[in-house]
Parts: structure tokens; sequence; C-alpha cells
């Protein structure tokens, strides 16, 4: 659940001292009253009233008072009151290596654009449990920390998840980028949160990936079993301007060496038409907890270069009042 809050704040309070500036116009206007009030007696002139130096003493004193409240740098705060889980959170990482980019035509859905659509429906599915995602290809780069802010999630996904985002460190050949050994700092890496007992990770990939998980299986499963979701269809092709790529071709036993990562991590495998299996594995293991609020600020307006406008209001006043 967000609630929007909304605040003002000063970044710099102890400028308002600039405030005491309103002492010296104050004094220069006293003294000149008292000078105006005895030349006014020689001369038997009428003194102006009371209202007419009321207005330039506030007119003297509302200038300096605005340059200090801008000096402060006031801020509308926006916030959220969100309401999610602190004891889990999730963990989507997606494959960007080439061979994410095939499709069963050349105006087929790539299995990149399948991945995040997959993506987007499970982090709904999982509602107050906040989600992160990240990219791999031989190495993973978060992308977006765990949040249950759907639009962020949406848009990071639209716009950060690509082919090659990260590229692979090395060359390799293009279908064989993606090291599942990659996923290793995710478990001990702070990529979860250290409240969050219970986590889940969920790699969408083609699986066809490096054959070596000797370092993948002394430590993945130790603290967590990650779900893969096979996005994978016989007889893609990656093709280039209408035409299939000839030096690439699906790779079928990349299902075997998913089901071997899966076995070594205690995880498990699902296809991408399995999404119901893949939205009740993931809350078995997330299991239920209470959801608790917090703020969180994310929109700041400075306020500062509107007050600093107003004070042309008074300057305008005393220039005019001069001129009488």
């Amino acid at each position: 659940m967000l609630l929007g809050i909304f605040g003002v704040t000063f970044l710099t309070p102890a400028d308002t001292v600039f405030v005491v500036a309103a002492v010296a116009p104050l004094v220069a206007l006293l003294a000149t009253e008292r000078r105006a009030a005895r030349v006014r007696a020689v001369l038997g002139l009428r003194a102006p009233g009371r209202r007419t130096v009321a207005q330039t003493a506030s007119a003297l004193v509302a200038l300096p008072a605005l340059v200090a409240v801008a000096a402060a740098q006031p801020v509308v705060v926006r916030q959220q009151l969100v309401r999610e889980r602190g004891d889990a959170q999730a963990f989507f990482v997606i494959d960007t290596s080439e061979s994410m980019e095939a499709s069963s035509g050349p105006h087929g859905p790539t299995r990149m654009a399948r991945a995040k659509r997959l993506a987007a429906r499970l982090q709904l599915a999982l509602g107050d449990v906040p989600v992160g995602l990240a990219t791999m290809t031989d190495r993973v780069l978060p992308d977006v920390m765990p949040t249950t802010d759907s639009a962020l999630f949406d848009r990071t996904l639209a716009q950060s998840v690509g082919i090659n985002r990260p590229p692979p460190t090395l060359a390799y050949r293009r279908d064989r980028a993606t090291n599942l050994q990659a996923l290793i700092p995710v478990v001990n890496s702070h990529f979860f949160s250290d409240a969050a007992r219970r986590r889940l990770l969920v790699v969408f990939t083609d699986g066809e990936a490096s054959r070596d998980l000797e370092l993948y299986g002394l430590s993945i499963g130790h603290t967590l079993q990650p779900v893969f979701v096979h996005v994978w269809r016989r007889g893609e092709r990656i093709y280039r301007h209408g035409r299939p790529d000839p030096f690439y071709v699906a790779d079928p036993t990349s299902a075997a060496l998913l089901r071997r990562a899966a076995e070594l991590g205690g995880g498990a495998v699902f296809g991408e038409n399995q999404f119901g299996a893949l939205v009740q594995r993931a809350h078995e293991a997330l299991g239920t907890g209470k959801a608790e609020s917090h703020v969180s600020a994310y929109a700041r307006i400075a306020l500062a270069p509107w007050v600093a406008l107003a004070g042309v209001l008074p300057l305008g006043f005393l220039f005019y009042r001069r001129n009488l």
C-alpha cells in the first residue's frame, strides 16, 4: 500500500540567521524619521501617517527575511508510506547474453522480451514482497535493489535490461557468454538485506551457458535455492535484418544444464509456460509474514528560487515609496 506524504524541510536552517540583517535598515529608518520630524517641525509640515511608516518598515524586514529563508534552502519533500514485508525479499536475474535475442521468427517475440514479461508478472504476483532486479552474462550487476514499487520495477525492466547489458568481460562464442557461476556473488555480496531471512532467487535464462558448475555447486545452495525459468523454444534462431544468423543454432541440451544446476543448489526449473507452478514455488520459498510500514522519500522540490524571487515585491515597494 502506498500513501503520499508532503512536508517542508530546510537543508541549511542555520542560514536563517541572516534575518538579523533587517536591524540595520530599521535603525536607519528610525534615524531618518527622527531627523525628518525635526525638519517638519521647523517648516510646519504635516507628518505622514503611522501606516506609511509601518508599510516601509515591513518592507525593510520582509526583504532580508525572504533572503534568509531562501538561504536556508527550503524544500518540499514528497514521501511514500510503503507497506511491505521486511523478513522476505526476492531477486530476479535476467540473462542478457546474445542468445536471448533468439526467436521463433523474424517478427516473433525474443527470449528477452518473453523473460521480461514473465518477470513483470511474477513481481506483481509476489505482492508485498520486495523484489530486486539484476542482469547477467558472465557477471551479475544489480539494476534496482528490492522494492515493492511496481512502477519503478517496470521502468527499470524496460529501460535497463537489454542484450549485452552488461556485456561479458571476455570474448566468448555468443551462445556461451552466460556463466551460472556468476550467480555466486548474489549470495555473499549483500544483494539481499541482512533482515531478509527468507530469500528467493529467480533466474530467467535460456540455459545456453558454460558447463562449468564446480564453484557454483560448492556455494550457491548453502543459503538459498535458485529457481530457474527456462526461456527457450526448439528451433529458435537469431535474426539479423529478417534473416537467420548462420552462426547460431539453439542448444537442445540447455534444459539438462539447468536441471543439473538446480539439483546442485537444491532449486527447481520451470518452463516459461509453467507460470502457475512458478508462482506457487515462489510463495512456498518466501512463506508468509507480516507486512510493515515505513516512509520512503522519493521526490524533493526546491523552493529557494521562488522565495528569492518573492523578494522583488518588498524591493519594488521601497522604490515606489522613494519616488512618492
